[in-house]
């Protein structure tokens, strides 16, 4: 009698490689810096970055030249807000936040930077407030689209999914000419970095 064939097992599902959104978002959780939605927002994890000059009144300020310019788009996101002295309360919230290894694995976003003067246009109760351990992740969350967006994105007013669940940022044309996310204006947009869009604001969205 022959012995009936046997088919070659499968591979499992869960054995195979995670894709690029798997892996980010299993990186967040790792970092307590976890998007608590089904999924993640936007989907634009990685793909081609888009053309879009620096603009703004304090450009000067951040990126005071082409060789330096040219420096930050070689650098990450975190680094580069690193090195900005006008960002160094958002780089204790991020700390805060225990979020550097989600600003590591993040690829084509855009982040929405408040500056030091932002921060101190907030009462001290609501500085604390947003800095708590429970708090600070969900804040700097709302500080970032799963998006590349340029000037002309920003200037369409629309509203953008943010990685804290349920946060949207809107964007509008001021009345200068300039754009601003939910009141908050952007002092110097387009700062592109190696892994990332940032938008410098001189409030902090919806606080503005």
């Amino acid at each position: 009698m022959k012995a009936p064939s046997r088919r070659p097992a499968r591979t499992p599902a869960a054995r195979r490689a995670p894709g690029p959104a798997a892996t980010l978002l299993a990186l967040l959780t790792l970092s307590g810096c976890a998007w608590h939605g089904g999924g993640f927002p936007g989907g634009a994890v990685e793909g081609p970055r888009r053309d879009d000059k620096a603009f703004g009144p304090a450009c000067p300020q951040v990126a005071p030249g082409t060789a330096n310019a040219a420096a930050l788009e070689k650098t990450s996101v975190l680094a580069a807000i690193r090195s900005m002295p006008q960002l160094s309360e958002l780089t204790a919230l991020v700390k805060e936040a225990k979020a550097e290894d989600m600003f590591r694995s993040m690829q084509n976003v855009t982040v929405f930077a408040p500056t030091d003067a932002a921060f101190d246009k907030l009462t001290e109760q609501r500085r604390k407030a947003i800095a708590e351990p429970g708090k600070a992740g969900d804040t700097v969350r709302s500080l970032i689209v799963a998006q590349d967006l340029t000037r002309e994105d920003l200037a369409a007013g629309q509203a953008y999914p943010t990685l804290q669940d349920g946060v949207q940022v809107r964007s509008a044309t001021t009345a200068g000419g300039g754009v601003a996310v939910d009141g908050a204006e952007v002092v110097c947009g387009s700062v592109t970095t190696k892994d990332a869009r940032l938008h410098l604001l001189d409030a902090l969205p919806a606080e503005g």
